[in-house]
């Protein structure tokens, strides 16, 4: 349920990244390149929030029971 955000949110990081923004001194970045790197940022932070949720919470990893559960009814095991 939080990976369709996760990956729309990595999707508009991708958007706004700034090739060699850690290269280029903060006197020299134009209003635009600070303000795109900010979006970025933002945005790629919001995509590392959500996958941690994701983590968290939903069934899709296998570590969850309820992933294990749904492998098993799938292959018809008994647990």
């Amino acid at each position: 349920m939080y990976l369709g955000p996760m990956f729309l949110f990595a999707a508009f990081a991708s958007l706004f990244y700034v090739p060699g923004f850690m290269d280029t001194p903060l006197g020299l970045l134009t209003p635009r390149q600070l303000l795109s790197q900010l979006l970025f940022s933002v945005f790629a932070l919001i995509a590392l929030a959500s996958l941690a949720h994701s983590i968290e919470r939903d069934p899709v990893w296998p570590w969850r029971p309820e992933f294990r559960r749904m492998v098993n009814t799938l292959f018809k095991r008994t647990p």
